[in-house]
């Protein structure tokens, strides 16, 4: 279970600093303008049958564009202050603290924090925020916890669930300053923390989630009392890169805590699109994903006398060549696999030195559940009789404490989730994508409940022209289109409105959809 209490570290002041540089809306005592309360009020108060709800309908889209149009400003100042402070998995302390922050400056303070502890200390790392393969025993609980939840709402059913992860990139920022800030300090637009960067959007997930939560904040009335039916669920979800920190959540309870969940969604900015697109599809989103590491133990000795040992080297390169037909001649030509050796260790330098062992790490990938499971059967078979053939053994095979299952977007919520994408598109409808063979932890989620998870286009300009790849230092903009995890990766901030008012509909209308539906009377 999550903690009650907050998060009381001393802030050195630190936060206070940063807190002056929010650009919050101009009236915060009333946070926004009454058009957006009457369209939700009306919103839910029309029946499915009604004529009306069309207006409705377009009414409250309407208002849920404009007013996430309107708070840009104050978008844009929250995710600079995310970005400066980027934390590894398992470490998101300060960029916790944020958060609480800001809900507390929202008026919200029945958060609860303590979500997505860190039990594998021994495997991710709490000191480097890193992966280990390690055999050691004595786990314990060590780190983490930097999670944060609040529900919005009456408390009771129906309930959905919107989530934002938190942490960053082991990686040195190689941004470039934007063109008309040419020798200002980079301070205020680079990461604080030097070796450490947001080179995946984490931190405008985070802003996004935070830009709904005072929209939906600001539909309260005076009585406490909220327009929509159930509760919305607002989950900052620590440890995505690696260290499974949405298993660690739905293992504490963020799905089965009353209300329980019902649909659960997430987005991430995709640099292959371009801005004003939203990419959907139903089915597989995102891949399944493990890692290993192999071990083979041979015989070393003098390279003068190769037939006197049992070369590892030898082997691990014929095992690279081997595992190749994994996928080609093991999978059913219909399904998608990704087999990847990405480190060969063997020996400490020396020339003339034949090793006794080598170490294979990489990963797989495929586009659903078994699938994964079969392609970490064959490898560790095609290892075995590799070793064999060379007169070596499989001294060991360990896999990743959690591998990441697909990220299935479901049959039954594809009306809905496709609908609202489309409202805050460009063009007006999604943009069709295939599954990517990258992963999300997030379909540790999307196995508990039905759930979709949406690619939010940012590698153009907005006006349908791609932003090209360059140095930034001669164009009108630095480019928004190189890849995640790229060390120049950069934000087009235009998206977080637009990633606003996908929360935003997602919230409502499924609210409204379940309470239509009577899924809030099981």
């Amino acid at each position: 279970m999550a903690e009650e209490k907050k998060d009381d570290n001393h802030h050195d002041g630190w936060l206070d600093d940063e807190m002056k540089s929010i650009q919050w809306p101009i009236d915060k005592s009333e946070q926004i303008e009454i058009s957006l309360k009457q369209a939700a009020q009306s919103f839910f108060a029309s029946s499915a049958t009604e004529t009306a709800t069309t207006t409705d309908d377009d009414a409250l889209q309407s208002c849920i564009n404009n007013q996430s149009v309107s708070i840009e400003p104050f978008l844009i100042s929250i995710r600079r202050v995310l970005h400066r402070y980027p934390e590894l998995m398992y470490q998101e302390r300060m960029t916790s603290q944020i958060v609480q922050r800001i809900l507390t400056d929202m008026g919200i303070t029945n958060y609860t924090v303590g979500w997505a502890k860190n039990i594998h200390s021994k495997y991710y790392n709490p000191a480097t925020g890193k992966i280990v393969q390690t055999t050691e025993k004595g786990e314990q609980n060590d780190g983490g916890g930097h999670g944060v939840v609040v529900d919005i709402g009456s408390g009771q059913e129906p309930c959905i669930l919107l989530r934002a992860d938190m942490d960053a990139l082991p990686i040195v920022e190689e941004t470039p300053l934007p063109p008309d800030q040419q020798g200002s300090d980079t301070a205020k637009f680079h990461s604080n923390h030097h070796g450490k960067m947001h080179a995946c959007g984490h931190d405008a997930h985070m802003t996004m989630l935070l830009g709904a939560t005072y929209l939906i904040k600001s539909l309260e009335e005076s009585n406490g009392e909220f327009p929509f039916p159930g509760t919305i669920r607002i989950i900052f979800q620590p440890a995505e890169e690696g260290g499974a920190g949405a298993k660690r959540m739905r293992e504490e309870g963020v799905l089965s805590n009353f209300p329980t969940v019902k649909y659960a969604f997430g987005m991430h900015v995709w640099p292959t699109l371009l801005s004003g697109q939203v990419g959907f599809r139903s089915g597989a989103m995102l891949a399944a994903q493990d890692n290993f590491t192999l071990v083979l133990d041979g015989v070393g000795g003098h390279a003068a006398f190769p037939h006197l040992c049992r070369d590892p080297v030898v082997a691990s390169a014929a095992f690279v060549m081997n595992v190749q037909t994994l996928v080609s001649r093991g999978m059913n030509p219909l399904e998608s696999g990704v087999v990847s050796i990405t480190h060969i260790d063997a020996g400490d330098g020396a020339h003339n030195v034949i090793p006794a062992k080598a170490t294979i790490r990489g990963t797989i990938r495929a586009l659903s559940d078994d699938a994964l499971s079969q392609l970490r059967e064959g490898l560790v078979h095609i290892a075995t009789k590799t070793a064999e053939a060379h007169g070596l053994s499989l001294a060991s095979s360990e896999f990743a404490k959690d591998s990441y299952p697909a990220t299935m977007n479901d049959d039954g919520l594809f009306p809905l989730a496709s609908k609202c994408a489309g409202l805050v598109s460009g063009s007006g409808k999604h943009t069709p994508v295939d599954p990517t063979m990258g992963a999300e932890d997030f379909g540790y989620l999307a196995q508990g409940v039905p759930a979709a998870f949406f690619f939010l286009g940012q590698g153009g300009d907005g006006n349908g022209d791609a932003v090209q790849s360059g140095c930034g230092k001669c164009c009108g903009r630095v480019p928004t289109n190189l890849s995640l995890h790229h060390p120049e990766f950069n934000l087009d901030e235009e998206v977080l409105k637009r990633g606003v008012a996908l929360f935003l509909n997602l919230a409502l209308r499924s609210l409204k959809e379940l309470s239509e539906t009577g899924e809030d009377e099981e």
